[in-house]
């Protein structure tokens, strides 16, 4: 079995959810349409955001490593600046330092540095 190379998360609204990455990311989306959006990470991996069918869907974590605890602080400032809603404030953790922010459909985004 090979990695995993791609993300889709299942959204509410495609445009309200890629306006919001775009802006944490720092990138625009290479696919809008009304019922998704893709962006290509520098990683060469995707974040697919799909229209969800119906009502509720799964909740899904996406880590974002840091190099460092002083990127996690940072990163904290820029992504609160950008208005992501922080579910967890920066703290130290016994492996390293994290704290955890939540897209508009509630899907968990950690930002860690191990140490």
């Amino acid at each position: 079995m090979g990695e995993i190379e791609d993300i889709l998360l299942t959204v509410a609204d495609p445009e309200v959810s890629a306006r919001f990455y775009a802006g944490l990311l720092g990138c625009r989306p290479v696919v809008t349409r009304p019922d998704r959006a893709l962006f290509k990470l520098s990683s060469g991996r995707a974040l697919g955001l799909m229209r969800r069918s119906g009502e509720g869907g799964s909740v899904c974590e996406i880590d974002f490593p840091m190099d460092g605890a002083a990127a996690v602080d940072q990163a904290h400032i820029d992504w609160w600046d950008r208005g992501a809603r922080i579910l967890t404030p920066p703290h130290d953790l016994g492996c390293g330092r994290s704290f955890v922010a939540g897209d508009p459909d509630g899907h968990r985004l950690r930002v860690f540095a191990a140490t």
